[in-house]
């Protein structure tokens, strides 16, 4: 498979310099940071760049004297500060999500079979991991440099050399109609400019490629998976971030759940593709990490989740959901439906 970036400024070609990728067409270099290519450029997000490019450079240290695992509970307990019980709690669920992904590209996950495909938001790989576990070569992006360096030798150690770069969601390095499959897990809630994102998604997909995307519903009967506060999304708006402030202590920026009905709309407003959305399961290999008690409610929870009851109300009350779908086949470069042109009179 032919596979390039380019440009996310201004979609030209890029050539190899010393250290850098270098666009002619605009003549803007983008840095090489842990061996990958950083596009980022000077957006709004919730991470800080410079910080991030040598949180990078240590990871790789770290991997080198240390190991991955090592590595892994060190962005935890460095960069995201949390206490080392829960970064270790962290850590051994981005070693099952490996094998969770596994079980999922033999299921709803079997569209990124159709080459080429691009995951958005990374992360710490577990998904690149598991196609390259079947001989497929990663290719992606994640706003997260450091992320990005964990999955590269985490994707190296099962043999395979990935294709990763630093971008945002909103300016993908990517060629138009380049793509036949788009995979994008736990990403849509935390990017700046969520109708910017499946804009782009747009573009970037083939007709008749298909996109595959995961998010917490905003409208969860269970705490907010970020902060751990229960009732955020049944907040307007406006009030989200002062009670995850008074109850959590911490910030709730570049964290926007969005309803069935809120993501509907966002996909008819920017590119027009049709979502197809559905609650599944709890995955076991999740729940095996969870406390006795979260546990037993996940299992409950699973077993509903089944039944016609909850099919009607999983919309006001599922904790996730899944959203996929295809580009139609005859599409302008936007996703709308191309028109025949009217026959002459």
């Amino acid at each position: 498979m032919s596979f390039s970036w380019i440009c996310p400024l201004c979609h030209g070609a890029l050539s190899p310099k010393p250290h850098m990728v270098h666009c002619a067409s605009c003549d803007r270099g983008y840095p090489l940071v842990a061996e990958m290519p950083d596009f980022r450029m000077a957006e709004a997000a919730w991470i800080d760049f410079g910080r991030d490019r040598d949180r990078a450079h240590q990871i790789d240290e770290i991997v080198r004297t240390k190991g991955l695992e090592a590595a892994i509970f060190d962005v935890f307990r460095t960069s995201r500060g949390f206490s080392e019980r829960k970064s270790r709690f962290r850590a051994a669920q981005v070693r099952v999500g490996a094998d969770k992904y596994d079980r999922q590209l033999d299921d709803w996950l079997s569209i990124i079979r159709a080459e080429p495909v691009i995951e958005i938001g990374i992360g710490p790989g577990q998904l690149a991991v598991a196609l390259a576990r079947r001989g497929h070569v990663p290719h992606g992006i994640d706003v997260s440099m450091e992320w990005l360096a964990v999955a590269k030798h985490s994707v190296r150690a099962q043999g395979i050399e990935p294709v990763f770069a630093g971008a945002t969601a909103e300016n993908l390095p990517v060629r138009d109609g380049s793509v036949l499959s788009f995979v994008s897990l736990d990403v849509i809630e935390h990017v700046g400019d969520q109708g910017r994102y499946l804009s782009e998604m747009t573009r970037v997909l083939k007709p008749g490629g298909q996109f595959a995307l995961v998010t917490p519903n905003r409208y969860s009967l269970s705490p907010e998976p970020h902060v751990g506060v229960w009732g955020v999304g049944y907040l307007p708006r406006a009030l989200q971030g002062r009670w995850v402030r008074f109850r959590a202590g911490v910030s709730y920026d570049y964290n926007r759940l969005l309803s069935v009905w809120e993501m509907r709309r966002l996909f008819r407003d920017n590119g027009g593709l049709v979502p197809q959305i559905a609650f599944p399961p709890i995955a076991d290999a999740e729940i095996a990490l969870f406390p006795p008690g979260k546990a037993r409610m996940a299992r409950l929870y699973n077993r509903l989740a089944g039944t016609v009851v909850f099919r009607a109300l999983a919309p006001v009350g599922g904790a996730y959901y899944r959203v996929t779908g295809r580009k139609p086949a005859a599409c302008d470069r936007t996703g709308t439906a191309a028109r025949h042109p009217a026959a002459p009179r």
